[in-house]
């Protein structure tokens, strides 16, 4: 998880100052090297005859990405395995720069991103609570205060006790989402990682992030689950190889990506 205030990257600077649960993104581009070492001998590491080991092109991730999110919006994003649904979020968070572009958050950002990812894991639990705490900027007397809701909402009972190491997926999904439930999110960034835990905690998640919503939290939510993302988010953004193919209202949006994909469309729901 991460947090922080209004944020440029790159030296890019956005047209305006954010505004609190803003989001804004513009060309942003990113790419990632796939070229593995091919190890080299010693005569050419003397020489640093590297050259025939050029390898292929850096893969990009994003290319001239741009969004505006304004506060309070509950924005979907979805597309094939590799489209850069993920990349996209990491860049919102801060975890990756970009190569080229701008990226702006307003006030406090909290996300989930990956499984275990910003844990200790040879702290417990509950030192865990503590740490990401103190990393969104609150002190131990406010942990503290949390500490009895926060361990309540994980429902991880004794284990809260034991390094995080030994934890499953699903107790990482448990425990991170309730650090991020009581922290003060301007902004909520999830990537996924609700799909671990089961179905009863799932439910219960869901029904935090509407409260969220209802309170103003703008939400950015990555999923390959369509009927997830239709009951949660007013807005989809369709990514295809790294670039917007398509941005609109969800249902619009969602019956777009059914025809991109080639999969059929589920039927409504009757009321």
């Amino acid at each position: 998880m991460t947090g922080g205030g209004p944020a440029t990257l790159d030296g890019a600077q956005v047209p305006h100052q954010v505004r609190r649960g803003e989001i804004v993104l513009e060309h942003a581009s990113r790419s990632f090297s796939v070229r593995a070492d091919p190890g080299r001998t010693l005569k050419e590491v003397i020489f640093r005859r590297q050259a025939s080991h050029a390898g292929p092109a850096p893969v990009p991730a994003l290319d001239d990405v741009t969004l505006r999110v304004a506060p309070g919006d509950t924005l979907g994003i979805v597309g094939r395995n590799g489209a850069g649904k993920s990349s996209t979020l990491r860049v919102l968070a801060g975890i990756i720069p970009l190569d080229s572009g701008a990226v702006a958050c307003g006030g406090q950002v909290v996300s989930l991103l990956e499984v275990g990812a910003g844990f200790g894991r040879d702290f417990s639990g509950r030192e865990n609570i503590y740490l990401n705490g103190a990393l969104h900027g609150l002190n131990r007397e406010q942990i503290d205060a949390r500490l009895p809701a926060i361990v309540d909402f994980s429902e991880l009972g004794e284990f809260i006790e034991a390094p995080v190491k030994t934890y499953s997926s699903g107790m990482f999904v448990r425990l991170g989402f309730a650090i991020a439930a009581h922290l003060d999110a301007d902004i909520l960034l999830i990537d996924e990682v609700l799909a671990v835990g089961d179905e009863a905690f799932q439910r219960k998640c869901l029904a935090h992030i509407e409260r969220r919503i209802e309170a103003g939290t703008t939400l950015v939510l990555v999923s390959h689950d369509p009927s997830l993302v239709s009951r949660t988010c007013q807005r989809v953004v369709v990514l295809e190889a790294g670039r917007v193919a398509h941005d609109g209202p969800s249902a619009e949006a969602l019956s777009f990506y059914h025809r991109l994909m080639g999969t059929p469309e589920p039927e409504p729901v009757a009321p």
